[in-house]
């Protein structure tokens, strides 16, 4: 029997949470025996894809201009028949609004993935489609579907995001991309992985003018902020002016980068949400979590059950990373002695691997494939 052809969706391949999701699904997928196909604007990681001989289409996915989607459509549409797809899974709004359109036009089977809490008010609530079943990575995210958009509680599977725990494993060989990073055998490396958008560059230029704060007392750290995006511009122009005033290289900026997991291994303290998190806890380190949504503060042991329910991304809290936040955590961090900074970072390896294993989340989400193929 010819193996099922899936072709997932999604806005991008750039760095970000629902890509990185994608692209690790899509590998195991086809470990599975599945064939996969992608389409999306492109990015980082198609080099990535093409490796585990994963073909991509880049189509304008990220754009929802009426001669874009029309374009998308006829594109996907196209994709279908050449392709011959069974199943399509869209991982954001506009991808899954076009695939929609083309699988109705086809006849095949859709699948969407709710990554965060889509905006829902007139008309984008009633451009959002979802297919024969819909995925949400946490419980509030399910919750959000069912009272926002109308969804049957039957028609939507939690299935948390899942990690590449090999990928992401503090025992990976890093001994030349630390020194390379740190500068230092003595430094203290302070990672933040993130987009650098709208929503997420002010918590980065935050979280620099803590480490500026805490620079006299703690000379021995160094800030690495990883990522790109429309507002990279004022995060260098802020490191920049800090550098400046402590008179050495506090704060780099790395770009986007697709080895994060050995910027991850090399580092002592991570910066980030929800899948930059998880990762991060994987990689056996101690992870502040800070983004657009929410702050939760510096993981502890009893915190660890709080965050699960809103994909640890803070936003239960409903408040701002803060420069004071950051400073108050980043020293509760630096204070603590070696060793409990490492059984920390123990503990939350062993939660992830446990928890939150991609390969669980790839097969469970192939069951799902096959409960609407064999509808």
């Amino acid at each position: 029997m010819a193996p099922v052809t899936v072709l997932i969706t999604l806005m991008s391949l750039e760095i970000g949470g629902a890509e990185t999701h994608a692209v690790v699904l899509a590998r195991h997928l086809k470990e599975m025996g599945y064939r996969v196909i992608m389409a999306s604007s492109g990015g980082v990681f198609e080099k990535t894809i093409a490796g585990s001989g994963i073909r991509h289409y880049r189509l304008p996915l990220d754009n929802s201009r009426l001669h874009s989607l029309y374009r998308s459509v006829a594109a996907i549409k196209s994709i279908i028949a050449a392709e011959n797809v069974a199943l399509v899974h869209a991982h954001a709004r506009i991808p899954a609004f076009v695939s929609d359109l083309a699988r109705r036009l086809t006849g095949i089977h859709m699948v969407t993935t709710a990554h965060a809490m889509f905006t829902a008010g007139f008309p984008l609530r009633y451009f959002s489609m979802w297919g024969e079943k819909t995925i949400a990575v946490s419980s509030d995210v399910k919750e959000h579907m069912i009272k926002y958009f109308g969804l049957a509680e039957a028609d939507i599977v939690l299935i948390p995001n899942g990690i590449d725990v090999e990928a992401f494993n503090p025992a990976l060989p890093v001994g030349k991309i630390a020194g390379e990073l740190k500068g230092g055998s003595d430094k203290k490396l302070i990672v933040y992985v993130s987009r650098l958008d709208e929503l997420l560059a002010p918590v980065a230029v935050n979280l620099i003018e803590a480490c500026g704060r805490l620079y006299g007392e703690f000379p021995f750290i160094s800030l690495l902020i990883v990522g790109d995006g429309k507002r990279a511009g004022e995060v260098a122009d802020r490191a920049k002016d800090v550098n400046a005033g402590k008179g050495v290289e506090l704060v780099r900026l790395l770009g986007a980068r697709t080895d994060v997991n050995l910027i991850m291994a090399a580092a002592d303290l991570i910066v980030g949400v929800s899948r930059v998190a998880l990762e991060a806890m994987a990689s056996g380190k101690n992870v502040i979590l800070a983004g657009g949504e929410g702050y939760g503060g510096l993981i502890q042991e009893g915190s660890l059950p709080l965050f699960i329910n809103d994909n640890f991304t803070g936003r239960q809290f409903n408040n701002k990373a803060t420069v004071q936040d950051f400073e108050n955590n980043v020293r509760e961090f630096l204070q603590l002695p070696p060793e409990a900074q490492k059984r920390m970072g123990s503990l939350l390896r062993e939660f992830i691997v446990e928890n939150y294993s991609s390969a669980r989340m790839a097969r469970e989400t192939a069951k799902v494939y096959e409960k609407v193929l064999n509808k």
